[in-house]
C-alpha cells in the first residue's frame, strides 16, 4: 500500500480501507489509501492486528 507517498506492506486487506489501485509499473499494483481518516483507520487496524501477536 501506499501511505503518505511511502510504499508500506500491512496486514489490513485493502478491502478495509478506502483505496485506488496504482500501478507503479506493468508487474506492481500497490492500493492508494485515500484520505487522512482512511489512513488513521488503516494505522489502527494495522495495531489491532499488531497487539494479537
Amino acid at each position: 500500500m501506499l501511505s503518505e507517498g511511502q510504499k508500506v506492506s500491512m496486514d489490513v486487506h485493502p478491502d478495509a480501507v478506502i483505496t485506488e489501485d496504482f500501478y507503479l509499473d506493468a508487474n506492481e499494483v500497490v492500493h492508494v489509501v485515500i484520505g487522512q481518516e482512511e489512513e488513521e483507520k488503516l494505522v489502527a487496524l494495522q495495531k489491532i492486528l499488531n497487539d494479537k501477536d
